[in-house]
């Protein structure tokens, strides 16, 4: 087991400033038995590719890495499923090219995964730190979901791709990144826990994750709200591996909770409406409930709120 290859995905799209950083941690590993395959989902006309071919040269130059070019923009889900089919490890590990993993990270999580292999293991992740751009900490986000969680994945995500470390079996058995703009991580996780597999976790923090204040906003756009509804379709699938209807009831009413404020923030009314009569028909007494209806009836003043919640970070 030790003497694995792990193949580390970095996928990179539009940020060429931080993609040496992440390279460099996944050099740092102590564990030494590793490939570390840069997916280029720029395009060929974009000026990024230009950016960050220049930056990677060296490191393809010394071997380092293994550098895929995309001739055009693919998005996420597609660069990590090119790294997944050209990966030659037994194991796979995912990094955002604006995050870096401490040096133990694969070490520590091939031997949890030692330690529990003859226990059917889709995935080993870990807690991570947040950071500001400054590399300052922010907070921590330590879940310890372990098993087959499927209800409490359904009900937020339990871990984002770069705390991933998996066989790369398991991610060809049940079929890969599905092509969403947003939510990629949950569906697939999703996936991985229907069908029977179980996860664990390191309880370290083995990731730093950078929060940036520019773009802060960007997570309530419009592929925020196609990829919340890609992720409740998903999760329909699979209610009926839920263990009763209260728990469907309680994944329906959390994204109809989530779904509210997007199209609130999106001005899509309608939309907005639909997912708040949901909400009162799941949970008519919630307090959720009652600050929703209050949301949408006062949607100028709840935008206003947001505005300026956001600014202020």
């Amino acid at each position: 087991m030790n003497n694995d290859i792990v193949s580390i995905v970095i996928p990179t799209y539009k940020r060429a400033d931080k993609i040496v950083r992440a390279i460099e941690s996944c050099i740092n590993q102590d564990y030494k038995n590793i490939e570390i395959i840069v997916v280029d989902d720029n395009g060929n006309d974009s000026e990024f590719r230009y950016k960050t071919k220049e930056l990677v040269k060296p490191y393809i130059e010394n071997k380092q890495i293994r550098y895929i070019e995309h001739k055009t923009n693919k998005g996420g889900a597609e660069a990590r499923n090119t790294g997944i089919k050209e990966a030659k490890g037994y194991f796979i590990s995912f990094l955002d090219d604006d995050d870096e993993i401490l040096p133990q990270k694969i070490s520590k999580q091939i031997e949890l995964y030692s330690k529990n292999q003859d226990n059917n293991i889709g995935l080993i992740y870990c807690y991570c730190e947040a950071v500001d751009e400054a590399g300052k900490h922010r907070t921590y986000y330590n879940n310890d979901s372990e098993g087959n969680p499927l209800y409490e994945h359904m009900l937020g995500c339990i871990a984002g791709t770069s705390l991933w470390f998996c066989p790369k079996s398991v991610l060809e058995e049940v079929g890969y990144f599905e092509d969403t703009p947003s939510k990629q991580d949950t569906i697939l996780l999703l996936k991985i826990l229907a069908a029977g597999y179980n996860i664990f976790r390191v309880n370290e923090p083995l990731v730093k994750y950078y929060e940036y204040k520019t773009g802060k906003i960007s997570g309530v756009g419009l592929t925020n709200i196609t990829g919340e509804c890609n992720a409740r379709l998903f999760s329909r699938k699979y209610y009926y591996k839920l263990k009763s209807s209260k728990e469907i009831r309680e994944v329906e009413y959390n994204f109809s909770k989530k779904l509210l404020m997007l199209y609130l923030l999106n001005n899509l009314k309608d939309q907005a409406y639909n997912e708040l009569e949901s909400m009162i028909r799941l949970k008519f007494y919630s307090k959720d409930t009652l600050k929703g209806i209050a949301k949408y009836y006062l949607r100028p003043l709840y935008n206003i709120f947001l505005e300026r919640k956001s600014k202020s970070y």
